[in-house]
């Protein structure tokens, strides 16, 4: 049925897996290196929600990271935690850190309402498994406010405007996916399929409201029906 969650045979990443993804390391704005597990282990208990967007010029993810930050305010996010533990969002790109300032402004304003790192190397994407192509990118998907002929001129615009900086966004083909961890077990994962399957903002609150963010009790969870 649409809308709703459904169990998966496949599974969510191993132990071994995230204990090797911890042990990355990332970039801040600042091109400080930040490892990845304590962004998230350091915080004690805590559900943290990971988005991994595709490159900085992505228009699609861009209106995709606009989105979320409308839905996914600080307040809705303690509203939707049963018992008010914390929860916490970050995005991950994949491009130079010297991106990072611009792309806050670009989606969310001169003040980021969540922290943004990335991982140039794309070390933690892959070692997450996520994809590489460019599948359907000339269809916009729901969260998109222009099409795709729109979309690839503002690009080309917005990389042509930071000069050398501009061939340092990320791999074009490079996709991204949603990762909910809850006191750092995974309780949650997608991988982008293609440029366009993102989760909406609206799905990945009933995920967090499905697998009890903040109370401890909800299940493992792999995907939702589309």
């Amino acid at each position: 049925m649409p809308g709703t969650i459904t169990r998966s045979p496949e599974i969510l990443s191993g132990a071994s897996d995230l204990r090797d993804a911890y042990n990355l390391e990332l970039q801040s704005a600042s091109g400080n290196p930040v490892r990845f597990g304590d962004l998230i282990l350091e915080k004690g208990e805590i559900t943290t929600v990971i988005i991994f967007i595709r490159h900085f010029f992505c228009i699609y993810d861009q209106d995709y990271v606009r989105t979320v930050s409308h839905h996914l305010t600080d307040s809705v996010l303690q509203t939707i935690s049963k018992t008010g533990g914390p929860i916490q969002l970050m995005i991950i790109g994949c491009g130079d850190p010297s991106l990072i300032v611009p792309y806050v402004s670009e989606t969310t304003g001169d003040i980021a309402q969540f922290p943004v790192y990335t991982d140039p190397d794309g070390k933690l994407y892959e070692k997450l498994h996520m994809k590489r192509t460019l599948t359907n990118i000339m269809h916009p998907p729901v969260y998109a406010q222009v099409g795709f002929w729109k979309a690839l001129g503002m690009t080309l615009r917005q990389v042509w405007g930071r000069g050398w900086k501009g061939l340092r966004g990320g791999r074009w083909d490079q996709n991204g996916g949603e990762w909910v961890i809850r006191n750092g077990k995974c309780v949650f994962e997608h991988r982008m399929e293609n440029v366009s399957d993102h989760l909406t903002a609206e799905k990945l609150l009933e995920i967090l409201e499905r697998t009890g963010a903040g109370d401890g009790k909800g299940e493992n969870i792999k995907e939702l029906a589309i």
